[in-house]
């Protein structure tokens, strides 16, 4: 670092495809424009280059950064021709543990193109949320019909709220999930930390092929907007791969571990006719009223010794 004070953040601006690529690294992945140094802003600097350089864009992520965990040599200098100063990163990289915060940006927000009534959340009991959903082909991913939905679908997410959605919990058994969960402002560090917690920046699954990479199962307290207020035990694998679609129809790979892999679950679940209260602990299903009440601020091992005398 040179003897300028840094700030206790920085922020880097990235495509979406880009932050997308950087789901299966453990360092962010960057573009042509950061091959001699990367590119890093202040808070004050950062809607300035939003304006000059993404205004046209249609999605980009803004990363907060912890600079104390960058690698390299930070240098705070001018531009080539320029008056204004910018930090630098030289010979060196953004690990996936500087990342304090990521924000997917649309230049026109799904909110502000889809009525926030055109969705509504199926309940259990609904044949769609136990059949095994059908592939989408390409043609069908592309089509304005499907991009709508998807549209439709991240309003839906989003206003319940929750951090997944499926196509059969809107009562279409198709091959479709839109996960996102960026928001963890109402839990403590500790439970954070239970949970094997990060932000999950919003991403679209299409016919999904899980693999368990880690087996040994996390065991933790789940929910559901298609079984409302109602809570269980669920053990699921600590870390998956899944292989599938984009929303572009493009095949990706996710590799997730600790809540990212338990929301992923969940949601492949429902496109094969399964609910979260089939895998439960049947001993720890309960009102939401209850898990409020008596278990959500006991560590999870605690509470399930309790529940059923299991650790």
């Amino acid at each position: 670092m040179n003897a300028v004070q840094t700030p206790d953040y920085l922020y880097k601006i990235l495509s979406y495809r880009n932050w997308k690529a950087t789901e299966r690294r453990n360092v962010v992945q960057l573009s042509k424009e950061d091959s001699a140094f990367i590119h890093l802003s202040t808070a004050e600097q950062l809607s300035r280059i939003l304006e000059k350089y993404w205004a046209e864009a249609p999605q980009y992520v803004v990363l907060k950064i912890d600079p104390s965990l960058v690698q390299g040599e930070m240098k705070f200098e001018t531009n080539p021709g320029g008056t204004n100063r910018y930090y630098h990163l030289y010979n060196g990289c953004i690990p996936i543990q500087a990342v304090v915060e990521a924000t997917v940006a649309f230049r026109k927000p799904p909110e502000e193109t889809v009525s926030k009534s055109d969705l509504g959340i199926v309940q259990i009991g609904h044949p769609a949320l136990r059949q095994k959903a059908r592939e989408l082909t390409r043609e069908e991913i592309l089509s304005p019909e499907i991009q709508t939905l998807i549209q439709e679908m991240v309003v839906s997410m989003r206003e319940a709220p929750g951090v997944g959605l499926a196509a059969p919990q809107i009562g279409k058994p198709i091959q479709l999930a839109v996960i996102e969960d960026m928001d963890q402002s109402h839990l403590t560090a500790d439970e954070i930390a239970e949970r094997d917690r990060r932000p999950v920046p919003l991403h679209v699954v299409i016919n999904p092929k899980l693999t368990i990479e880690e087996a040994d199962p996390a065991s933790f307290f789940e929910g559901c907007l298609s079984v409302p207020s109602f809570l269980g035990v669920v053990p699921r694998a600590k870390a998956v791969r899944v292989d599938c679609l984009n929303e572009r129809a493009e095949p990706v790979v996710i590799r997730a571990k600790g809540w990212h892999a338990r929301i992923l679950q969940h949601e492949i679940d429902h496109l094969n006719g399964t609910l979260f209260i089939d895998r439960a602990l049947k001993e720890t299903l309960m009102t939401d009223e209850n898990y409020i009440r008596l278990w959500c601020r006991l560590p999870i091992k605690a509470a399930c010794h309790a529940l059923c005398g299991s650790h």
